[in-house]
Order: C-alpha cells, then structure tokens, then sequence
C-alpha cells in the first residue's frame, strides 16, 4: 500500500500559504511605509519650495527697497547740487556786476584823468599819468575776465566733487 501523500503534502501547502500571506503582508506593509515616506518627502520639498520662494520674494522686495532709498537720497543730492550750482552762478554774476562796476568807475576816473591832464599844460618831468592809468585798465580788463573763468571752473569743479562725494555717501550700505 501507498503511504498517504495528502496529508504532508497539505500541511506543505499550507505552511507555503501562509509563508506567502505573510511576505506579502510584511512587503505590504513596506509599501504602505515607503509611499507614507514617500508623501512626507515630497510635502517637505513642497515646503522647501514655497520657504524659498517665499525668500526670494523678501530679498527681492527689500533690494527694491534699497534701490527706491538709494534713488530718493540721489534725487535730493542731485537738487541739491542743482541749488548749489545756481547760487554759484548768481554769485558768479554778481561779482561780476561787480567787477564790471569797478571797470566803469576806471574808466569814469580815466576820463577826469584825462580831462584834468588835457586842460593843464606839461608840467616838466613827471611822467603822464594816463600811461599808469592805462595800464592798471589794461591789468584790471585782463585779469577780471581771466579771473572770472578760473571762478566758474573752480565753483563748477566744487560743485560736482561735493555732488559726488553725497552721491557715494547717499548709496552706501
């Protein structure tokens, strides 16, 4: 007689069944625990994502407001270069006024000097005092006119060394 092959065979098959319900329980529940890992990874990315963005929003906001700052800062040091530059200038033309002023009151003095001379005769040697008087207009012509230039170029020259020295000041940090 054969040895009864059923039974083993049974208890065989069901020790494989449940072997292979629990793998598949334990590599469910891995699957369960990888895709929870999985959804906790992509919602901090998702966080990291929105943290950054919300970074860059702020340092783009207050390098905006920087520049706005820094812009105000110039726009006052550049009017306030304009006032700077303008008072030069009227007091450029007021000196000159002034030195045309001083010219016109040679040129009066000139003319007594020359009306006093022309009526008096020689008076034996004293040198004419027209020729002094001519030179000193000369001396007093040339060097206002040259000394007016030199004023604007030095009151044009301040100006803008001070305007640049406020503009670097206006936009450091």
């Amino acid at each position: 007689m054969l040895p009864d092959l059923k039974t083993p065979l049974l208890w065989i098959l069901g020790l494989a069944f449940v072997a292979a319900l629990a793998t598949a329980g334990v590599e469910r529940t891995r699957a369960a625990g990888a895709r929870a890992d999985a959804a906790t990874a992509r919602k901090e990315l998702a966080d990291l994502r929105a943290t950054n963005a919300e970074s860059g929003r702020q340092a783009e906001r207050a390098a905006r407001t920087q520049e706005q700052t820094w812009r105000e800062r110039l726009e006052g040091v550049t009017q306030n270069g304009r006032n700077q530059i303008a008072a030069a200038r009227v007091d450029a033309e007021r000196a000159g006024a002034a030195e045309r002023l001083l010219r016109d009151q040679l040129a009066s003095y000139r003319a007594a000097v020359r009306a006093a001379t022309a009526a008096a005769g020689p008076a034996g040697g004293s040198p004419p005092a027209e020729a002094a008087l001519d030179l000193l207009a000369d001396l007093l012509g040339r060097s206002g006119a040259a000394l007016g230039e030199l004023g604007r170029f030095a009151d044009a020259a301040h100006a803008a060394g001070t305007i640049c020295e406020r503009a670097a000041d206006a936009t450091a940090p």
